[in-house]
């Protein structure tokens, strides 16, 4: 088995910048179970790189189809405790956005995190599309592949303009749902029994903008806090709840 080149060395550090992302067109994943389920829905890597202790958790991967190189002595990862695997990936070419719902609309969500964990979210719940709104962190960048445990590869990512997503909604005749602070309560709204509807998650400190917010029924998350309950819900934490209510009523 080779070493990595230092060509290639380079390209997975740039592959930390989202501009450089973009022109090459690949994006990382690290860790057996994260880089295993990205090619389980059907995500190939350009390559692998692993470690020379880490060699046996290749055993489970089907090697032949990519290059398999050593990484360096000091390692390559984008972790603070690096796993000792890390693939390089293509990123997929843009779907056609979906006839109908369900999707999950997010309007200028910021950490990484947070969106990794929103796309393994929709992924448990069945929610094939995403739409990311002006001001959404990258989808490829590698702190948001790995908080999504290589849910990213199981859902589509749109990248769309509020009036993009405004003559999708028309078309499409979807109901959105938009979570705001102010909003009415779930319990008290009709529950809507299909499954064309999108949830609208916003900007962890500023919310969503009024232009994407005027395009649906402004809803909340009630608190069954017996004190003082906290200003509001990690956006992530949010949709599992809106999205639990919608189908584990429905179920």
């Amino acid at each position: 088995m080779e070493f990595l080149s230092k060509s290639k060395q380079a390209i997975f550090k740039r592959l930390a910048d989202k501009k450089f992302r973009l022109e090459s067109g690949l994006c990382v994943a690290e860790g057996i179970k994260c880089i295993e389920d990205c090619m389980g829905f059907g995500w190939i890597p350009e390559w692998v790189g692993v470690d020379a202790q880490q060699v046996a958790q290749l055993e489970s991967m089907p090697t032949g189809a990519f290059p398999i190189y050593l990484l360096p002595a000091s390692g390559l990862s984008f972790l603070e405790n690096p796993t000792g695997l890390v693939a390089v990936f293509r990123i997929p070419a843009p779907a056609l956005l979906p006839a109908n719902g369900p999707v999950v609309v997010l309007d200028g969500i910021q950490d990484p995190g947070n969106l990794g964990t929103i796309l393994r979210t929709c992924h448990w719940f069945g929610v094939t599309d995403v739409f990311l709104l002006k001001g959404t962190v990258d989808p490829y960048g590698p702190k948001t592949i790995q908080s999504s445990m290589g849910s990213i590869a199981s859902v589509n990512v749109h990248r769309v303009g509020v009036e993009e997503l405004k003559k999708w909604k028309e078309d499409s005749g979807v109901a959105l749902l938009v979570a705001e602070l102010n909003g009415k309560s779930l319990t008290e709204i009709p529950f809507f029994s299909g499954n064309n509807l999108g949830w609208v998650l916003g900007n962890e400190g500023k919310g969503i903008r009024a232009e994407v917010a005027e395009l649906g029924t402004s809803v909340r998350i009630p608190s069954f806090s017996q004190g003082s309950p906290p200003e509001s819900l990690n956006v992530a934490a949010a949709l599992a709840v809106m999205l639990g209510h919608h189908f584990l009523i429905k179920a």
